[in-house]
């Protein structure tokens, strides 16, 4: 016998939860800098990329937040 159960979708709050990170890209080549926690190495790569390549002017920050399933009721 097989039941249906409805799910919300939610951040991750749990204290394991995987943790925010950061990810700093190129627009102009598409280049990924490295990941980490808490955001503050992006503008360090994205600088040391801009002295590499003077004519890549555009930047963008990835994040990835971890979220969840939660079961609810069943149908």
């Amino acid at each position: 016998m097989f039941r249906f159960r409805e799910y919300a979708i939610e951040p991750d709050r749990e204290p394991d939860a995987e943790a925010f990170t950061f990810t700093g890209q190129c627009a102009v080549c598409g280049r990924l800098g490295p990941t980490g926690e808490g955001g503050g190495h992006l503008t360090g790569w994205m600088l040391a990329h801009l002295r590499a390549h003077p004519d890549h002017l555009t930047y963008r920050e990835i994040i990835t937040r971890p979220y969840r399933a939660v079961p609810g009721r069943w149908l």
